[in-house]
């Protein structure tokens, strides 16, 4: 092909680094794929039974429909592990591949949170449906309501009939002015009175679950330097050494090493490992499959930064 570039530009470890990351992905897939409420003794089938006590005209399945959005987490997280999987392996990108590590953490750092096992169904519907009227406000704040005035409408109503939902059952409405955009509304519960974590809290609690205080955080903080192209993230490589590119002769590539990248794509699979691990509590998933696959796979990552 004209102007096409050699294979000998991606090294073999980073192919099957990509590789063993769609592996991953794809494996988690097959899981979220089967995933039900049905399984007998499980959480999930536990809590669905319960719906009847908590729908109504406002909102029809409103824990059916948090347990759905709770999968959505990794099922984000298994579409950015794919567009990971692709960077990596791709001639002529570095920073994209790291601008995915964020997205990747606080997807499995949402599920991770809305499938807590120690916390009873109040608190999950209050959980799932704090982040539903967040989403509703970001839309709002999307929305020209002088351009888009139905549009507009009928987000408006939607977000009443969720205030609605929640007075009905028990739930005290929330709200503070926020610096942007349109009132900002939450659900507590008792004693249960916050917002919904940030991203970043987020982050930081699935990782923390498996000891690594702070790397949630650092994460977030090192991938985010590159998702809003910042300063300080260009420092963070290192021009290649020995190579030019003929093709763009006035840039130096930027070079990434092996070690580094297996490092942060390892801290990305560990959230996603972890909040794998409390979806299957909830559904009543077999792991077996999961532990067979994807402990080799780290196992073999940590021994080659070992090295």
């Amino acid at each position: 092909m004209p102007g096409g570039r050699s294979e000998e530009r991606v090294p073999s470890v980073f192919r099957q680094l990509a590789a063993d990351v769609r592996n991953v992905a794809w494996l988690l897939n097959d899981y979220l794929r089967e995933a039900d409420v049905t399984v007998a003794g499980s959480l999930a089938a536990s809590e669905y039974g319960q719906e009847s006590l908590y729908s109504d005209e406002q909102v029809a399945d409103p824990v059916f429909h948090v347990i759905v959005r709770a999968q959505h987490g990794l099922v984000a997280a298994v579409d950015h592990m794919g567009g990971l999987a692709a960077c990596i392996e791709a001639d002529d990108v570095v920073l994209a591949s790291l601008s995915l590590l964020r997205p990747i953490v606080t997807a499995a750092g949402m599920t991770y949170y809305l499938l807590d096992p120690d916390i009873g169904i109040r608190e999950r519907l209050r959980r799932g449906w704090n982040f539903e009227l967040d989403s509703v406000r970001e839309q709002l704040n999307g929305v020209d309501k002088d351009q888009m005035p139905e549009l507009w409408e009928h987000l408006a109503v939607t977000r009443y009939r969720y205030l609605t939902w929640g007075r009905r059952h028990g739930y005290t409405k929330q709200e503070r002015r926020e610096r942007f955009g349109e009132r900002r509304y939450w659900f507590a519960d008792g004693d249960l009175a916050g917002p919904p974590p940030s991203e970043l809290r987020l982050a930081d609690d699935v990782l923390a679950a498996i000891g690594d205080g702070g790397m949630g955080r650092a994460v977030y903080r090192f991938s985010s330097s590159f998702i809003h192209a910042q300063a300080h993230a260009f420092s963070i490589l290192q021009p290649a050494a020995g190579q030019r590119d003929s093709q763009t002769p006035n840039m130096v590539p930027l070079g990434v090493t092996p070690g580094d990248l297996t490092t942060w794509v390892m801290v990305a699979t560990m959230a996603v490992h972890t909040s794998a691990a409390r979806c299957g509590q909830y559904f009543g998933w077999d792991l077996a499959s999961w532990v067979g696959t994807v402990y080799p796979i780290m196992e073999r990552w940590a021994h080659a930064l070992g090295d």
